[in-house]
């Protein structure tokens, strides 16, 4: 794994999650009653009802022992489509009762073996403040350890693919990789945040700051479940 500079050394995980869940409850709380059926443009199937069933179902999954094809397109699907009838108000209520059990075992020991789940939850928690018209929103300290864990991921994917190295210095003063790579992506942590989690289309990422070499080979490693197919801009 690539060294990252700047990463904190002990981060709670559960404390990550809970934080993320309430500013989400916070944004939703008191709302219009259509607030549940706003599109979400960074996952254009979802409305905020979705996005949020989604989030709860996947704490009832997690404790209920339903981890059998996790995090793949049916698994979701079948949580926003369990709770289609549940209001709004009651999948919040419903997530705050059961998520402390889950945030208890991501500040334990064995927390760093569901970490996606911190991932998760803050990379919908910055679709929902795009689709509340809100600015974006990264907080310390998830900033700098979303950092460490995914440009040291694709600064791996790029070697894997026969690239020569990559470092990534974000404009908040982390670095990853090789402090002699000739192939440096300049970016701030909220761009590499969307971009390796599929918010980016590829056109947008090849127009990123990078130097060194021609990035489209690069590009193509650097998005997690895949590029969007149209540009989209928090």
């Amino acid at each position: 794994m690539s060294e990252v500079h700047g990463a904190p050394a002990d981060v709670d995980l559960g404390g990550l999650y809970r934080s993320a869940r309430q500013r989400i409850t916070g944004l939703l709380t008191g709302g219009s009653g259509d607030l549940g059926r706003r599109p979400v443009p960074a996952t254009p199937s979802w409305t905020v009802h979705d996005v949020i069933a989604h989030l709860r179902g996947v704490v009832e999954d997690a404790l209920r022992g339903n981890t059998a094809g996790v995090a793949t397109d049916p698994w979701t699907a079948a949580q926003v489509e369990r709770h289609r009838g549940t209001t709004l108000a009651d999948l919040l209520a419903q997530w705050a009762a059961e998520a402390p059990l889950v945030e208890a075992f991501l500040s334990s020991p064995d927390g760093a073996r569901a970490e996606r789940a911190v991932i998760d939850v803050h990379t919908h928690e910055a679709d929902l403040r795009g689709a509340l018209g809100l600015p974006p929103e990264l907080p310390a300290p998830y900033g700098p350890w979303m950092v460490a864990r995914l440009a040291a991921g694709v600064i791996d994917a790029c070697a894997s693919s026969g690239l020569p190295p990559l470092r990534i210095e974000t404009v908040e003063g982390d670095a990853a990789g090789p402090a002699t790579a000739e192939v440096v992506l300049r970016i701030s942590r909220h761009e590499l945040h969307r971009a390796v989690l599929g918010r980016r289309s590829r056109e947008q990422v090849v127009a990123y700051d990078w130097r060194g070499a021609d990035p489209a080979p690069y590009a193509a490693n650097l998005a997690v479940f895949g590029p969007r197919t149209e540009p989209l801009d928090d």
